[in-house]
């Protein structure tokens, strides 16, 4: 049989869609029938696409229905495989406050299901909950962490997962100290290239009774940066918290007047009364130590309106985001900005994500007349990157022998989600 004639013999003609010659997105309707197509397409050697619930294309794979130089030179059969119709809740525990969960329901989805009932998935940045569960989990993305409920993956308690020979696996949950070595963790961020994530379960949270927002103005990037650690280090858990530095707070607040390089800090805290009011007195404390002062809150209303109800924010989108650990965090921020002052160009920016491990810097380059935008880009990465930080999807490449020989164990035929994770 030709592998088109396998794809339609596991999951039926009407799930089965060519894109052009030798590419096919596949909508199996279960992980009996994701098992079924990857096992098929494993004896043809087609390489296997994880396209989630099909709202994005895969990393490291041609674009679907999009011919190029590369795609159309290559005899491979791809199978680009989606779980759009994934999107069940298998199971929803309000004791142990765990949900079991398909892999294609989207973040946003699976809140509005928990939602009337009180619960939620947690204080995660909207625009990371529309990616659908299976996604979330497998790509490698530093946005999935609140300070509140620390990183997406955190959450995670269980997967079921296709390998790349059809099989099925299902880590147990359990106690912790119960469990074994941690399939879960290999799977997390693997960019199915350790098997095809088909359903998780998740640990899940009552909905906050209180939500509260303050605004703080601070004399530097540094106290600001300062405030926010010393409030962490403290134990406050706010559910979101924002760094603008005085030429972001101008072009996202109507032309908010700082004096020369103050910053604004926006937070939001949750949960019981009084539980919320003491995080926000908490980090209201460390902003006083560190020579800042509350301003008006309406500032912060307006963030967390677009951060969390769609209101759309002002400006161009970032150019260049960054990571960097607590210690590396303001360096970075200096090297870029001094660089692009070098190159004749502008930067502004804001510092978001935070947990223990770091944060996310945000910076929206300009560039001079007659300097190509690429060379100012390279330009601000060299320099984020010599002053420690990471940029947006790098990953460390020391323990790339352990991962090809785990692929090279568990798809030694190379088929899952190939040039990803390389």
């Amino acid at each position: 049989m030709s592998l088109v004639e396998e794809l339609v013999a596991a999951v039926g003609r009407e799930h089965v869609e060519e894109l052009e010659p030798g590419h096919w997105r596949v909508t199996p309707g279960s992980a009996a029938d994701v098992a079924e197509v990857i096992r098929r397409a494993g004896t043809h050697k087609a390489a296997i696409h994880p396209v989630g619930a099909g709202r994005r294309p895969p990393r490291g794979a041609p674009l679907p229905g999009v011919a190029t130089q590369a795609s159309s030179a290559s005899t491979r059969e791809r199978v680009f495989l989606s779980t759009r119709r994934l999107d069940q809740v298998m199971e929803l525990d309000e004791t142990s406050l765990l949900v079991h969960a398909q892999a294609g329901l989207t973040g946003l989805e699976l809140e509005r299901i928990l939602g009337p009932r009180g619960l939620t998935i947690g204080d995660y940045p909207p625009v990371v909950l529309t990616s659908s569960l299976g996604g979330i989990i497998a790509v490698r993305t530093p946005g999935k962490s609140s300070a509140r409920h620390g990183f997406f993956e955190d959450a995670v308690v269980g997967v079921s997962a296709v390998l790349a020979d059809g099989r099925s696996v299902h880590t147990r949950v359990a106690p912790r100290r119960s469990t074994g070595p941690d399939l879960l963790r290999a799977l997390c961020g693997s960019e199915g290239t350790i098997g095809f994530i088909t359903s998780a379960v998740l640990r899940i949270h009552v909905k906050p009774e209180a939500r509260l927002v303050a605004a703080y103005t601070l004399p530097s990037m540094d106290h600001a940066l300062s405030a926010v650690y010393l409030a962490l280090r403290e134990e406050a858990s706010p559910s979101g918290m924002r760094i603008y530095d005085t030429d972001e707070a101008r072009e996202h607040f109507d032309g908010l007047v700082l004096p020369v390089g103050h910053t604004l800090l926006c937070a939001g805290t949750a949960g019981p009364t009084d539980l919320a009011a003491c995080d926000r007195d908490l980090l209201t404390s460390a902003v006083l130590a560190e020579g800042g002062q509350a301003t008006d809150s309406a500032l912060a209303e307006l963030w967390w309106r677009r951060l969390h109800a769609g209101e759309p924010t002002p400006g161009d989108a970032p150019t260049l985001q960054v990571m960097a650990t607590p210690s590396k965090l303001r360096g970075v921020y200096r090297a870029v900005i001094t660089e692009l002052a070098t190159q004749g160009g502008d930067a502004r920016a804001h510092i978001s994500r935070f947990d223990a491990d770091g944060a996310v810097m945000f910076f929206t380059l300009v560039h001079g007349d007659g300097i190509p935008e690429r060379a100012i880009i390279a330009a601000a990465e060299r320099a984020a990157e010599a002053a420690g930080g990471w940029l947006v999807g790098a990953r460390a490449h020391k323990l790339d022998p352990y991962l090809r020989a785990l692929r090279a164990a568990i798809d030694p035929g190379g088929i899952m989600n190939p040039g990803t994770l390389a």
